[in-house]
C-alpha cells in the first residue's frame, strides 16, 4: 500500500488522540513523495465530468467522485477546484464520497456574483448539500474554507454532521490575520510570481520540492479550465477576511457550535498562525486540535496520505466506528 508507513503512524496518533481526554496534541508526520505516482487519479478518469447543482442560491459547479460518506470540500481564498492536491483527494475517495467545488464568482459556480460574504459562502455550501441529498456529512474547510465550515456550522447545524478546519482564521480578535505583505502576495498583486506564492505555502525544507511538484500535484479533470479569479472575487473574499477578522461577536456563537469537530494546524504557517487553531480550539466543545511540526499553509501537499488517514479516523471514531487494532502502530504524538 501506498505510503503504508504514514498511514500506520497516522492512524496511532488518531487512537491515542480521539480517545484521550485532552484535546491538543503536536504530531510530527513521516515524509512523504513531495512528486507521488497517484494510482487512480480520479482527475485521469475519462468518465469525471464537471456537473452543476442548480440551487435556490444559484448555479454551484462540482465535481463528485469516490465511495462512502460524503466529503464537502470548502476551499479557500482565491483558489479553485485545482487547488486541491490529487494524492490528499485520491486517498480520501478510497473511503468517502468526496465533493469539491468551486465558490461564488469562480468558474461556473454563480459567475455574476457581487456579494461575498461568509454567511453568502455558508449558504452556497448548504444549497449544494441540500441539491445533492447527503446526510451524515463532514464538511473540510482549508483556510478561508474553515470559517465559512464554521459559519455553516453556525447557520445551518442539521446540514453536516462533523468538520474539519486546515489551517483556518479564528474570527475577531482570537484571531492572529494573514500579514499584510503575505495578504498582498495571495491577492495576486503586481510582481507576485510562482516563487513568491510557493513561499508562502511551503516552509523553507519543503520549498523545492513544492515549486518543483505543486503543478503536477493539482486536482486537474480534463474539462476543467482553470478559471481566472476575477478583481471583483478578490475584493469580495479580501473584505470577507477582513470582516471576519474583526467580527468579535461570532465567538460567542462558536461556543455553541455541536458538529464533531477536527482542527489542524500547520506548526510553520505564515499564512494563518498555529495561533488561530489554538484559539478555535479553546472555543469549539469538544474539538481535536492537531499542530503539524514542519508544515506550512498547503500542509496537504506535504502530508496528503496522513491528513487523508487523520480525517478518515476522525469520521469512523465520529460516526462510531472502530479504529485500526493500535497494537501494530506507533504513536509520534506528544501532548
Amino acid at each position: 500500500m501506498r505510503h503504508l508507513q504514514a498511514v500506520v503512524v497516522v492512524m496511532a496518533c488518531a487512537l491515542a488522540l480521539l480517545s484521550a481526554s485532552a484535546f491538543a496534541r503536536n504530531v510530527q508526520f513521516p515524509a512523504e513523495n513531495a512528486c507521488p505516482d497517484v494510482a487512480n487519479r480520479p482527475d485521469r478518469d475519462p468518465a469525471l465530468r464537471q456537473q452543476i447543482a442548480h440551487t435556490a442560491s444559484g448555479d454551484i459547479a462540482y465535481y463528485r467522485f469516490g465511495h462512502g460518506s460524503p466529503v464537502v470540500l470548502q476551499t479557500g481564498y482565491r483558489a479553485t477546484v485545482a487547488e486541491w492536491d490529487i494524492a490528499f483527494l485520491a486517498a480520501l475517495a478510497e473511503k468517502h464520497d468526496v465533493i469539491v467545488f468551486d465558490n461564488r464568482g469562480v468558474g461556473r459556480s454563480q459567475p455574476d456574483a457581487v456579494s461575498f460574504t461568509v454567511e453568502d459562502m455558508a449558504k452556497d455550501a448548504a444549497a449544494l448539500i441540500d441539491a445533492l441529498h447527503l446526510r451524515d456529512v463532514t464538511v473540510i474547510g482549508w483556510s478561508m474554507g474553515g470559517a465559512i465550515a464554521l459559519q455553516l456550522a453556525i447557520d445551518r447545524p442539521a446540514a453536516l454532521r462533523r468538520i474539519v478546519l486546515m489551517n483556518a482564521p479564528a474570527p475577531g480578535r482570537l484571531g492572529v490575520p494573514v500579514p499584510p505583505a503575505i495578504a498582498a502576495v495571495l491577492s495576486g498583486a503586481p510582481g507576485t510570481t510562482f516563487a513568491s506564492v510557493m513561499r508562502v505555502l511551503f516552509p523553507p525544507a519543503a520549498l523545492d520540492a513544492a515549486q518543483q511538484c505543486f503543478r503536477a500535484n493539482m486536482f486537474g479533470p480534463a474539462d476543467y479550465g482553470s478559471p481566472k479569479i476575477t478583481a471583483t472575487v478578490t475584493e469580495g473574499q479580501t473584505g470577507l477576511l477582513r470582516d471576519w477578522a474583526g467580527d468579535d461577536a461570532t465567538e460567542v456563537s462558536l461556543k455553541a457550535v455541536q458538529a464533531d469537530t477536527l482542527i489542524v494546524g500547520g506548526a510553520d504557517d505564515v499564512v494563518l498562525s498555529k495561533e488561530n487553531s489554538d484559539a478555535l480550539a479553546r472555543l469549539i466543545a469538544g474539538a481535536r486540535l492537531w499542530v503539524v511540526a514542519s508544515a506550512g499553509h498547503a500542509m496537504m501537499y506535504q502530508h496528503p496520505d496522513a491528513l487523508a488517514a487523520l480525517i478518515d479516523g476522525f469520521i469512523q471514531k465520529t460516526a462510531g466506528d472502530s479504529i485500526p487494532n493500535a497494537g501494530l502502530m506507533k504513536s509520534r504524538a506528544t501532548p
